[in-house]
């Protein structure tokens, strides 16, 4: 029983975390094209304007309504067994991790975090107790998708940067 509020809260820090994290690391690339965009100038901070922070709040909420139960079917249910125990310290150390490292200044992903506290609590009790051809396909998807993105969006600033020009 104490383990099922404990998860709880571990939850909650865990969402403080990934909100301070992942909201971060999404806006700051935005905040700095739309300070560009207004000042003309390229400078080592931008300010944050609370619009913003609002916007990434609300695209981090339809990204976890719209997909996010497909991430978390694989993590809670495909990885290992997940009890109220495990889950209370998944949550807790990965909420430790990213929080330290946003206040460090690292760029973190929390879904990492969590996949290695998920694969760490599991392998607590030896290897057998991890899905490994899973976690493969997680950590391999994570590959993929970089390079994906890259080329991805190389592809579109070639194409709006180098495109002929309407002005003169």
């Amino acid at each position: 029983m104490f383990f099922n509020e404990l998860q709880q809260i571990s939850a909650c820090l865990a969402a403080f975390a990934h909100g301070a994290n992942d909201i971060a690391n999404s806006i700051a690339p935005m905040a700095a094209i739309i300070d560009i965009y207004q000042t003309g100038k390229l400078n080592s901070e931008a300010p944050v304007q609370k619009w913003i922070l609002a916007y990434g709040g609300i695209a981090l909420v339809l990204g976890l309504l719209l997909y996010g139960y497909k991430v978390m079917k694989t993590v809670g249910y495909h990885l290992t067994v997940i009890s109220p125990v495990r889950g209370s310290f998944v949550g807790l150390a990965s909420s430790l991790v990213v929080a330290t490292a946003s206040y460090i200044g690292i760029p973190v992903s929390t879904t990492q975090c969590i996949v290695g506290g998920v694969a760490g609590v599991g392998l607590v009790e030896g290897r057998k107790n991890v899905q490994w051809y899973q976690l493969a396909k997680v950590c391999g998807s994570w590959v993929v998708i970089f390079f994906v993105s890259a080329i991805l969006s190389a592809g579109l600033f070639a194409v709006f940067a180098y495109s002929p020009s309407l002005i003169a």
